[in-house]
């Protein structure tokens, strides 16, 4: 089987990764190294070149252990399944150095459980073909509540697949991988073996156990959460964005993984991004169809969704007659399809002023389309279920839905999408994008009708429907071919071109375009360097001394009575006449009632760097609160109780690292400073490459200090700051910042850089730079919340030490005049923008 350019640069990174984390693991084996520690994980990806992140998602094991959980972005339709089997084949050849062990493969919806399990379950597929490769001939498939044996393990290559859904339910109990089940027996001793069950609980002390004969007499659970525990798997996870809130995270640490691939169209910031797919790489590949098209109301009525739907069928069947030609001269069939978004659907919401589904069909039909080409894909009809749209037998050429064509779907022979609701209020936009753009065979037709594809709405503005196709591409990992979006009537929207700083700016102002950075000071050797979080902050963090106090047991015993131990729950039942009914009633919320120190610790883990304190901190905080409370009362707000300490842990770590970050200024050690250093110091980006978007002259900017301005990228808050600042008459330029590399990052007291939204440069009356402001917006909903207090903070400290004229200038090498030393920073909250931003413009 033949990899494409950009599956064999994936394959290619995982086999740098597994050989690095293989050496790695067997220092620590051999004593060489204190522990498998994850700094080789970002060393690793960053000498790969491909990397991206902050590399922050730094996890432990059920057995406290550091493993490796790296993710692949990889767009939807980029082939994450022939991926994800590379991946192990590499892992057991490099990192395992085996044939033989478990995989376990966390899939995220039903449609692809079957597809995955299916194909690899037949031995004349390539995927499965590939794994026998790996194994010698011995792969077993097997999902869960199958048997599954310690022998099956160390004779074969065994896939276990399990449904994403199990990792976000609240607790593990309720998890039936979790739960007492039999077909697991041979990886437990027997049950009258209670000194073996307690030797194994010592090697693995995460099991799930009860004890049958008091404490020490465990009895370890024959479930397949504890089976996947003992082997220590390899786990794949496809969609992990669904399963990384602290629920789901803590879930996979407990299963003990040697380490966890993910792969993502839509990755979180805090994830650790080993290599990137672009949807460039995917059309280079001629998997997608683009350009696409967006194609505006053509008729003057007001929603007339009959003239878009005329004139769909006509473009359809033109499309038709291209397909047909192209199977006339190469043999390759495609019947193009249309996807027709209604506004409702059910059985009794066919009134009012709203398009039904029938709605549709029966003007298709009107039209002359044959009813068997009209599909109705709902929640409650399903045309296409068991119907292999690909097929030369298949009449289906419409397909009429609201938003029930979501993940799992995918037939390329869609090319066409019809908006009826309002593209402004409508939420399925977004999802349907996507069930349009894979290009039939991932292979180009050489007909330029046949390799795009085309959007048609019948109300609602440009900008909105812009919007919702560029989600629609981010939500399918495509973000970077967002400029293949082409509007009807304007050529020249999506054009790209780079863009440079204005020449008026770059000459007279060029000293305002160093911004401030925090910068340590060695004065005796004449020496500065760039302020590092990991050198300055982490290492004179101190936990071990912080005790818990009287005051602070006191308080957690009086919070307990404040810990809410009910919910609102809702019962359905039939009444007499066998009618359904519902009542609501207050339920417990159930939990594990007991002194559990593992989770203890894990929780500790979060805020202590350095587990082994954490684990000491739980035994010394857990007595103490014990002797204080009770064995009752401890074990019965056990989980309550951890949360408040986890919190009380976190604070102090807050307090010391800002008083570390106060005291390093205090000292003068740390100043903040502008320098034309480009070691040290940070220069506003010559030039940037944008999209033009193509929209009118009134979204343009004065005073923008680039020659043009990406408006579409902009949020609602970002445009009203803009609009608000280029109106200013004290303004001189601004622009907004980016978050990507290479653009203005401060580096506060906490772990992450802030990222500000705006930088402006206010003139004086004699047209000199008078102040510079970086400028943070933040939505009301964000307003109070820990983030954005910690932000307010560091830019109001900025903006002190400027007043307090502390902010130093280095100057170095530029040849002009010196470099403007007075900056000020400052968040501004929504709905109070236009007032803040005149008050500093004054």
């Amino acid at each position: 089987m033949f990899l494409k350019n950009y599956q064999i640069k994936v394959v290619n990174a995982l086999k740098q990764f597994f050989s690095k984390g293989a050496e790695e693991r067997n220092k620590y084996i051999k004593g060489k190294a204190l522990g498998f520690k994850h700094d080789w994980i970002k060393e690793t990806a960053e000498g790969i070149g491909k990397s991206q992140g902050q590399f922050s998602d730094r996890p432990k094991n059920g057995l406290f252990d550091e493993y490796p959980r790296i993710i692949i972005k990889v767009p939807t339709g980029g082939g994450k399944t022939l991926l994800a089997v590379e991946a192990i084949r590499e892992y057991q050849n490099l990192f395992a150095q085996r044939k033989t062990g478990l995989v376990v493969w966390i899939v995220p919806s039903e449609t692809i459980y079957t597809q995955t399990v299916q194909r690899l379950r037949d031995k004349s597929h390539a995927y499965r073909q590939l794994l026998d490769q790996s194994s010698g001939g011995n792969t077993i498939i097997i999902e869960k509540g199958q048997r599954l044996t310690t022998q099956d393990i160390e004779n074969n290559l065994v896939i276990l697949f399990v449904m994403i859904q199990s990792l976000n339910r609240r607790t593990n109990e309720s998890l039936k991988v979790f739960q007492d089940s039999g077909g697991y027996e041979s990886f437990f001793p027997a049950d009258n073996r209670y000194d073996l069950h307690k030797q194994l609980l010592e090697q693995v002390h995460n099991l799930d156990f009860i004890s049958a004969l008091g404490t020490d007499n465990p009895l370890i659970k024959t479930s397949m959460g504890n089976a996947i525990r003992v082997s220590r798997p390899f786990i794949i996870i496809d969609e992990i964005h669904k399963v990384f809130s602290e629920q789901a995270r803590q879930t996979i640490d407990s299963l003990n993984p040697e380490m966890v691939l993910g792969l993502s169209a839509t990755p979180k910031p805090e994830m650790n991004i080993l290599i990137t797919v672009t949807g460039l790489e995917l059309k280079d590949e001629d998997m997608v169809k683009l350009d696409m098209h967006l194609l505006p109301p053509a008729s003057s009525q007001e929603n007339d969704w009959k003239s878009m739907l005329r004139e769909m069928v006509n473009h359809r069947k033109k499309l038709e007659v291209k397909a047909i030609d192209l199977r006339q001269a190469t043999g390759r069939y495609i019947r193009p399809m249309a996807l027709i978004q209604v506004e409702r659907t059910g059985k009794d919401q066919r009134k009012g002023q709203f398009v039904h589904s029938l709605d549709v069909k029966e003007d298709l039909i009107e039209q002359g389309i044959n009813a068997d080409e009209i599909a109705i894909k709902t929640s409650s009809q399903n045309d296409i279920e068991d119907i292999d749209l690909f097929s030369g037998d298949c009449p289906v050429r419409y397909i009429i839905t609201k938003e029930a064509l979501r993940e799992g779907w995918d037939c390329s022979f869609a090319y066409m999408l019809g908006i009826i609701p309002n593209v402004n209020s409508s939420s399925g936009v977004t999802q349907l994008v996507g069930r349009i753009l894979r290009q039939p065979n991932a292979i180009k037709t050489g007909v330029p009708e046949l390799d795009e594809s085309y959007v048609y709405y019948t109300k609602g503005d440009t900008r909105q429907i812009l919007e919702q196709v560029s989600a629609g591409f981010k939500n399918e990992g495509l973000e970077d071919l967002i400029s293949k979006l082409k509007v009807k009537g304007n050529e020249r929207f999506n054009a790209t071109k780079t863009i440079k700083i204005r020449e008026d700016f770059t000459e007279k102002y060029r000293g305002a375009l160093y911004l401030p950075v925090w910068l340590m000071i060695d004065e005796h050797h004449n020496q500065k360097r760039r302020f590092s979080y990991d050198i300055d902050i982490r290492p004179f963090i101190n936990l071990g001394d912080f005790k818990l106090t009287d005051l602070i047991i006191s308080e957690i015993g009086d919070s307990l009575s404040e810990e809410n131990r009910e919910r609102k729950a809702i019962i359905v039942t039939l009444d007499d006449e066998s009618k359904t009914k519902a009542r609501a009633e207050q339920a417990e919320v159930m939990e594990d009632k007991g002194i559990n120190y593992s989770y203890a610790t894990r929780r500790f883990s979060e805020v202590i760097d350095n587990t082994f304190l954490a684990r000491k901190k739980v035994n010394e905080w857990l007595g103490e609160l014990n002797k204080k409370l009770g064995d009752e009362k401890f074990g019965e707000h056990f989980s309550f109780i951890i949360s408040k300490l986890t919190k009380i842990l976190l604070q102090e770590r807050r307090r010391q690292e800002e008083e570390l970050f106060l005291k390093h200024i205090e000292e003068k050690r740390l100043v903040l400073a502008v320098t034309d250093d480009s070691a040290t110091g940070f220069k506003v980006p010559e030039s940037d490459n944008i999209t033009v978007t193509g929209l009118p002259e009134r979204y343009k900017y004065n005073y923008y200090l680039y020659e043009d301005v990406e408006i579409s990228t902009m949020n609602e808050l970002e445009r009203n700051v803009g609009d608000i600042l280029d109106k200013q008459e004290k303004i001189l330029w601004w622009f907004r910042n980016k978050v990507s590399k290479g653009w203005y990052a401060i580096q506060g007291w906490q772990e992450y850089k802030i990222r500000p939204d705006f930088i402006a440069a206010k003139k004086s009356s004699d047209d000199r730079i008078e102040l510079v402001y970086i400028i943070e917006s933040k939505g009301e909903h964000l307003i109070g919340n820990a983030d954005t207090t910690y932000k307010k903070k560091v830019l109001d400290l900025m903006t002190e030490q400027n007043k307090k004229q502390n902010l130093k200038a280095y100057q170095t090498v530029i040849p002009f005049d010196e470099l403007n030393a007075s900056v000020e920073a400052y968040l501004i909250e929504q709905n109070k923008e236009e007032e803040e931003l005149r008050k500093l413009m004054k």
